[in-house]
């Protein structure tokens, strides 16, 4: 596995009103999970472009949704290095099954 450090970043995240008082909880992304974490798990998604934040935010609806654009300075210490894809050797056994047939 590469691990590598990241930041600072900025990152953006477009927040729905009922969050707004607890903008980095995470407590959103636990109540149903979302694609890296479980039900009951906070997790809190941000993007590395606005663009990206708003269509994260507009994705189930084909209105955009009341909601708030907000950027923070982050610094992810540490982080799995996806951009040169999965070599196998260089990561460990546990990651194959995510990556092979």
């Amino acid at each position: 596995m590469i691990l590598i450090d990241l930041g600072p970043v900025r990152a953006y995240r477009r927040h729905t009103p009922r969050w707004a008082t607890a903008p980095t909880s995470g407590a959103g992304a636990a109540t149903h999970g979302g694609r890296v974490n479980r039900p009951g798990t906070p997790a809190l998604y941000l993007a590395l472009e606005p663009e990206t934040a708003l269509r994260e935010y507009q994705q189930l609806s084909p209105l955009m949704p009341p909601g708030t654009l907000v950027s923070y300075t982050v610094r992810l210490v540490p982080v799995i290095d996806f951009r040169a894809g999965y070599a196998a050797g260089r990561w460990p056994d546990l990651w194959e099954e995510f990556f092979c047939d």
